[in-house]
């Protein structure tokens, strides 16, 4: 039986587009008929909040799924408002379990053995990670078949990305060669600006076949939409980001098992 393909959505400089990837590219890969995990791995809980759901009310969430070797998978998996996603929620507590696995041993490698039941009841798995490199971004790495590096259109773009291609690249050495293959996401196009122009054409110089042909544009709708707990297309299918997301989860679906 096939396994999903578990993408990691991962960048350590925060303020780029990850959780808003996440939600939005789970959402419309979703919508084209495809059984979707979301998994919410930030203590911030973005993801949770984003698709409409309350991460304190939640008794089983992913930090007693990483904690407790007791708890099964299956109990922390929730559904959404989006027919055919399904998000396994944080809560900011979740801090605190990052600070576990550091010291655990085995730590970063959680997240894959609790999975592996489930890979065959999903055609996709979306991980939001935090802005940081710590374990539970590892934890992310490990597990995932692929990576998507959304990178701002904007000044700083580029600040994190080596860091986290270099921790993409231990990850490889350590647990598989096959793991983590790497796709750029140019997110907050303004075309309006010289700025956005020139990180854009750095990136295609840069990392060519690595960069999704897809540009997420700015768009004030799309970043309206998790404070009402929708994902875009929800919110406004007719907004600018909206469509861009759903170009993207065409990309995605035809890039599968490249």
């Amino acid at each position: 039986m096939e396994k999903a393909e578990v993408i990691a959505v991962a960048n350590p400089k925060g303020g780029c587009g990850k959780t808003t990837t996440a939600i939005n590219l789970g959402a419309c890969v979703a919508a084209q008929g495809r059984k979707v995990l979301l998994i919410d791995l930030d203590p911030q809980s973005g993801a949770t909040a984003g698709v409409g759901m309350k991460p304190r009310l939640f008794e089983i969430s992913i930090g007693e799924l990483l904690s407790n070797s007791a708890v099964g998978v299956e109990k922390a998996v929730y559904s959404t408002k989006v027919g055919g996603l399904f998000i396994i929620p944080a809560k900011p507590s979740l801090a605190e379990v990052e600070v576990q696995l550091r010291r655990q041993r085995g730590g970063g490698l959680i997240l894959k053995d609790k999975l592996e039941s489930i890979l065959s009841e999903y055609d996709y798995i979306f991980i939001d990670t935090s802005p940081s490199l710590g374990a539970l971004t590892l934890n992310a790495l490990a597990v995932s078949d692929k990576v998507i590096v959304p990178v701002q259109t904007q000044f700083y773009a580029l600040r994190g990305l080596a860091q986290l291609l270099n921790m993409v690249n231990i990850v490889r050495e350590r647990i598989d060669p096959d793991l983590c293959k790497v796709r750029i996401l140019a997110t907050m196009y303004d075309p309006r600006t010289r700025l956005s122009q020139s990180i854009l054409s750095e990136l295609r110089k840069n990392f060519k076949e690595k960069l999704f042909h897809t540009i997420i544009p700015v768009s004030t709708r799309l970043a309206e939409a998790p404070s009402y707990g929708l994902p875009g297309f929800l919110y406004d299918p007719s907004c600018s980001g909206t469509k861009a997301y759903q170009r993207l989860a065409m990309e995605v679906i035809s890039d599968e098992k490249k």
